[in-house]
C-alpha cells in the first residue's frame, strides 16, 4: 500500500495548531483522540468515552505507584494528567507541537499531581532520555504520522526498561483501500497530516522488527466508531462559528471526510500491548 512519506514534524504541529485555533480541542471534550463505547455504555458522552480509552491504554501499561511513564504525542496533556492522578505515577509527555506543550504545562499546574508531570518538546525518533529510564510508554494516535514507524519503535524500546510495556492505540486498516476508496484514504492522509495507516499485521511486523514482543493486538474499531460522527458534528458546529468563510468550508469538509472514513467497514482501530524483551 503506497502512502505518503513521513509527515514533517513542523507540518504535523501546524495542523494541530489550526484545529486548536478553531476550538476543536474544546469541542471534542478536552481530548484529541477517539472514544470507546460498548453496548452497555452507548450513552456515554464524548469526553467520558475518550477518557475511557485513556483508561484502557493506561491499564495495559500495568502501572505501579512510583513508576515513570512516557506519553508519546501527549496532546494537550489531559490523558497524562488523568493517568498520573489515577495511578500515582510520574508522567513525562513529549510532543512536536510547542503550543500543546505549553498548554499541557499550564494544565498540569492545576493538577494535584503537578509534581509528577513534565512536558517537553521532542521527537519520538530522537528521544532525549537515557536507556531504560521509563517503566512503560503509551502512544495514542501518534505513530500514524510516521510512514516508517520502526525508528521510533526502536527509540521507545531503548528508553523503556527490560520487561516494560509499550501500549499503542491507533487507526488501522482491516484491508488495504483500493479503487474509489483510495481517494477517501488519500484525503484522510492529506487533511490530517497522516503518513501511514497500517494494517493489523503491519503493526505487528513493525513492532517485532524493533525488538518488541507483542502481547495483545486487538481491533476495537466497532467500539470507537461512534467517535467519528461525534467529532464530525463538533467540527460542523465550529465551522458555523468561524468568521472566515474559507476556513469554515475547510473545517466542514474535514468533518465530512472524517465521518465517511469512520463509517467505512475496512476502517479499524488497533489496541496493542507490547513488552520489551
Amino acid at each position: 500500500m503506497s502512502q505518503q512519506s513521513d509527515a514533517p514534524a513542523g507540518a504535523v504541529s501546524e495542523t494541530y495548531d489550526v484545529f486548536a485555533d478553531a476550538g476543536a480541542t474544546t469541542a471534542l471534550g478536552g481530548n484529541i483522540h477517539v472514544g470507546y463505547w460498548t453496548d452497555e455504555t452507548r450513552d456515554l458522552t464524548l469526553i467520558e468515552a475518550t477518557d475511557r480509552l485513556t483508561d484502557l491504554v493506561a491499564a495495559r501499561t500495568a502501572p505501579a505507584a512510583g513508576d515513570h511513564l512516557l506519553d508519546v504525542g501527549c496532546g494537550n496533556g489531559h490523558p497524562a494528567l488523568r493517568v498520573a492522578e489515577a495511578h500515582d505515577v510520574r508522567v513525562t509527555g513529549i510532543n512536536v507541537n510547542a503550543q500543546q506543550v505549553a498548554g499541557a504545562t499550564d494544565l498540569a499546574k492545576k493538577s494535584p499531581a503537578a509534581d509528577r508531570l513534565d512536558f517537553r518538546l521532542a521527537d519520538v525518533r530522537e528521544l532525549p532520555f537515557e536507556e531504560g529510564g521509563f517503566a512503560s510508554a503509551m502512544a495514542i494516535e501518534t505513530l500514524l504520522h510516521l510512514a516508517d514507524q520502526t525508528p521510533a519503535l526502536r527509540e521507545l524500546h531503548r528508553v523503556v526498561r527490560p520487561g516494560g510495556r509499550l501500549v499503542i492505540a491507533d487507526l488501522c486498516l482491516r484491508e488495504p483501500f483500493t479503487g474509489a476508496d483510495r481517494e477517501l484514504l488519500e484525503g484522510m492522509l492529506d487533511v490530517y497530516e497522516i503518513a501511514r495507516i497500517s494494517t493489523v499485521e503491519e503493526h505487528r511486523e513493525q513492532l517485532e522488527a524493533a525488538g518488541w514482543e507483542v502481547l495483545e493486538l486487538t481491533d476495537i474499531g466497532e467500539q470507537v466508531r461512534p467517535s467519528f460522527g461525534h467529532a464530525a458534528e463538533a467540527f460542523r458546529g465550529l465551522s458555523g462559528q468561524l468568521p472566515d468563510p474559507q476556513g469554515a468550508a475547510q473545517l466542514a469538509s474535514a468533518a465530512d471526510l472524517m465521518e465517511t472514513f469512520g463509517a467505512h467497514p475496512q476502517a479499524g482501530y488497533a489496541l496493542i500491548t507490547a513488552r520489551r524483551r
